[in-house]
């Protein structure tokens, strides 16, 4: 690529897209961080030559795919912006390897349609809108992890990447282990462009659901409820489902009420979906959460039967839980729990971060992962038992600091019970957990010296400890 067809991708401050393109995020609380070009390459030749002009000029470099990071931390002042919604395009499948390749700007919506048009299956993430590269470097809470892993584990088998020093190399198990060690759970900290990524399928069953919503608006319910709930998960097959609690306010889609919450009420929804061929197959594997324990039976204010669903249907609800593009302000905050705590310890000092929620459209979640990753294998490898956070949402901007208080209040409560963080919550700005083990930090810190050592991506500073250094130096 010549350096004018380059020039004329790079957008600049001052031009008219610059501010479009820079604040495309899934929602509205961008930090003012501003890069100096911004980058949008079509081709995997391109982010080479871009990363070659970056590494001539010193620059330092942020990397996007879907925008779904909350704390936006692929925007670095000074430093570039390559933003990766329209490198190579398309999703191939080979019927021979059953592999399936794509980018990673593709989106989960996206990928579903893929995938399951030609009867197959992926675990991609459970937001619509997550763009699977970010996803994947996180390490991948995808669909069905309880029995299958995280995504990055076993279905994700190369990736195509651009080295800081602009070469283009494949990452697998075989070539460039190391660099594909690293990429599989360093999420913003990876020290590189992902372009292309493959990943094996099998065939795809029919989807079911049911869910079922308990009123724990007395305080001393909570306790009970959530207990009851985790007594369920553990009596429901490991493999083929898919368990989740949130907490929300009666009120939170009552249309023209401010965000100051009325309803001081809080329900819990417990959502169950299997992945089966039949009706039958389905009342088997969700039989707990069709016989509930009498404990929760006495809270039961709705139930939807098992139905069947399509990707469709649960993106749409998935949009409708955590709403955007009418200047949401979000930000999340989330703990691994320690393996070891006894239960009624992990209760209570999660239970102000579930049900104490300070605004009417906040919630909280809880994420039945059931998984522990093997860190010689890759670079995830925090345990992920239950995953817990809390994700508020507001749309004034003077509402900015109550809220991040009101959030490291929460969990510096919860954190009590925790291991460590989901690498994708990691914020610099608001609260400093693990997000590797100690073995794995050594480990990805040695690895990322040998493939840049001139230190060009610099997202891992945060959870290194060197916070304190500036993003542009």
């Amino acid at each position: 690529m010549s350096t004018s067809i380059q020039e004329n991708q790079a957008v600049v401050p001052g031009s008219a897209e610059y501010e479009i393109l820079r604040t495309r995020f899934f929602h509205s609380r961008v930090p003012n961080a501003k890069p100096t070009r911004i980058y949008t390459p079509r081709t995997t030749l391109d982010v080479a030559e871009i990363i070659k002009e970056a590494r001539s000029n010193n620059w330092k470099v942020g990397v996007r795919s879907g925008g779904h990071l909350f704390p936006c931390c692929s925007l670095v002042q000074d430093g570039i912006l390559i933003d990766t919604c329209y490198l190579n395009q398309g999703i191939d499948y080979d019927r021979q390897t059953q592999l399936v390749s794509f980018p990673p700007g593709a989106r989960s919506r996206e990928l579903a349609k893929g995938v399951s048009d030609i009867g197959r299956f992926f675990p991609f993430g459970h937001a619509p809108t997550v763009a699977a590269g970010g996803f994947l470097l996180a390490g991948g809470q995808g669909w069905f992890m309880r029995g299958w892993g995280c995504s990055s584990d076993t279905w994700v088998v190369r990736m195509e990447i651009v080295t800081p020093d602009g070469r283009i190399v494949q990452a697998s198990k075989t070539e460039n282990e190391d660099l594909f060690w690293a990429a599989r759970g360093s999420g913003q900290g990876f020290f590189g462009v992902v372009t292309r990524i493959w990943g094996r399928t099998i065939p795809m069953r029919r989807l079911w659901e049911t869910s079922v919503v308990f009123d724990s608006s007395q305080s001393e319910s909570c306790s009970e409820i959530l207990t009851a709930l985790f007594e369920v998960s553990d009596r429901t097959p490991k493999h083929g489902v898919e368990m989740a609690f949130a907490t929300f306010r009666p009120d939170r889609d009552e249309p023209g009420l401010d965000e100051e919450v009325h309803d001081t009420g809080i329900f819990v929804a417990a959502n169950a979906v299997a992945f089966a061929d039949t009706l039958a197959e389905a009342e088997v594997l969700l039989s707990p959460w069709t016989n509930l324990p009498e404990t929760l039976k006495k809270h039961l204010i709705a139930t939807v039967p098992i139905e069947p669903r399509t990707w469709d249907d649960i993106f749409d609800a998935q949009d409708r839980l955590i709403p955007y593009g009418n200047g949401e302000r979000w930000q999340c905050d989330s703990i691994l729990d320690r393996p070891g705590v006894a239960r009624e310890e992990l209760v209570e000092a999660i239970k102000p971060a579930m049900w104490d929620l300070p605004t009417r459209r906040s919630i909280g979640c809880i994420y039945i992962a059931d998984y522990v990753p093997d860190e010689n294998d890759q670079a995830i490898s925090l345990p992920q038992h239950y995953y817990i956070a809390s994700m508020t949402c507001w749309r004034d901007p003077s509402w900015d600091a109550r809220m991040s208080r009101w959030m490291l209040d929460k969990y510096t409560q919860a954190a009590k019970v925790s291991c460590g963080q989901y690498i994708a919550d990691f914020d610099v700005n608001q609260r400093i957990t693990p997000v590797l083990s100690d073995t794995a930090l050594k480990k990805f810190l040695a690895i990322r010296q040998k493939w840049d050592p001139e230190d060009m991506f610099v997202g891992y500073r945060g959870f290194s400890g060197l916070a304190a250094v500036p993003a542009s130096v």
